[in-house]
């Protein structure tokens, strides 16, 4: 274990780390590293007022297989994925009012199913998004309508990683540019609107990811190149960005999480091996350097990351034998393991709490030999599988 604060000793699997910072943990790279047993992918309220004008159909197609999910509270969610129609597989978008006891279909943005994660957000019943890492599609009337959204200033070759927004805008980190050009940059847009822009300054040159977090008006985004750079910003209101500590190495996979507007935690993934990682559990307070909280169980390659205003940390990862997912309910100190999906290893993806009571992840996709999404009511002590 690492317990040198955030310098800590590079790893040696730099072509694995290049494609996870470029795809941002995606299947392509996990596929690589977790097992040689590991399923192959195939290619096969702005105002309270406002209501949604799209027409829903109830139920859930047969053979629907998810890809992303995306939760504006405990009981509103959106589940993306493809099922069976006469074009061979086709996307389809449903939703839930009422906590997944039941769902409605929706118009689907033609969006394609890729070996990677074709990802959802929505920021609340009205605003969406959803990316194949090709395209970026919006919809402003709760998926009544669909329209592709062009990125300003992104030439080149094009990929769209994470999604996210706040109250107030909506975000993306995008790669774009061709061999020493290339440059990876947070884009962002005001909510209800597809002018999206380059933030100035949030950026560093090459091919890179990382991850953004939000909380109410406020955001942080780190923004690297595996054992090269590693940026960190923070805004207050959204928009106004400021460069701060980053609260892990140039050398490790980060994912971010904010449950208060001054508070982010990170975890800092390094040192991967077939089917394990070490994984460094930090929280930055009020900008103040970072302190190291505890250490995740170093196996599986860590997928998600995501926290609770209670005290409650989860980590997903993949390999080793099975799909994992790793919890402490004391803030880093002690670890268990609520769910671990043994024999066929897919990535746990799109992991995330809407309070401190419930979260969910989605497991598989569509591009893999099995998909699901996994509930929690109970701040992530025990998963259960959704009904779709």
């Amino acid at each position: 274990m690492r317990s040198i604060g955030l310098a800590g000793t590079p790893p040696t699997s730099r072509s694995w780390y290049s494609r996870l910072s470029a795809s941002v943990g995606t299947a392509t790279a996990l596929a690589m590293l977790v097992a040689p047993s590991v399923a192959s992918a195939s290619t096969t309220d702005r105002a309270q007022a406002a209501t949604p004008t799209t027409v829903a159909t109830a139920g859930v197609p047969a053979g629907f297989a998810p890809t992303s999910t995306s939760w504006t509270g405990p009981a509103d969610g959106w589940v993306l994925g493809f099922a069976p129609c006469r074009a061979g597989s086709c996307p389809t978008l449903v939703s839930t009012s009422d906590g997944a006891q039941t769902w409605q279909q929706h118009t689907a943005p033609r969006v394609s199913s890729t070996p990677d994660q074709t990802k959802i957000h929505f920021a609340n019943k009205l605003d969406g998004w959803t990316t194949d890492g090709q395209v970026l599609m919006a919809t402003h009337d709760g998926a009544g309508t669909w329209r592709r959204v062009r990125l300003s200033g992104a030439v080149g070759s094009v990929s769209i990683a994470k999604l996210a927004s706040t109250d107030r805008y909506a975000y993306a980190i995008v790669t774009y540019g061709v061999g020493s050009t290339k440059t990876t940059q947070l884009y962002s847009a005001p909510l209800g609107e597809d002018n999206w822009q380059p933030v100035a300054g949030v950026a560093v040159h090459g091919s890179g990811g990382w991850d953004i977090a939000t909380h109410g008006s406020a955001a942080y985004v780190a923004l690297g190149v595996i054992h090269t750079s590693l940026r960190m910003w923070s805004a207050a209101d959204g928009s106004g960005w400021t460069e701060v500590e980053p609260v892990c190495s140039a050398h490790d996979a980060v994912r971010l999480s904010s449950t208060e507007p001054d508070d982010v935690e990170g975890m800092c993934s390094f040192g991967p091996e077939r089917g394990y990682m070490h994984k460094q559990l930090v929280e930055s307070v009020g900008g103040a350097a970072p302190v190291v909280l505890g250490y995740a169980p170093t196996t599986g390659i860590t997928t998600g990351f995501a926290t609770t205003s209670a005290g409650s940390t989860v980590v997903a990862g993949v390999g080793a034998g099975a799909s994992w997912l790793h919890a402490s309910f004391d803030n880093g100190a002690t670890w268990e393991t609520p769910l671990a999906i043994p024999d066929v290893q897919l990535p746990m993806l799109d992991l995330d709490f809407q309070d401190a009571a419930h979260g969910v992840v989605v497991w598989g996709g569509p591009a893999w030999s099995g998909a699901a999404v996994y509930r929690t009511t109970d701040g992530g002590h025990t998963w259960s599988q959704l009904t779709l």
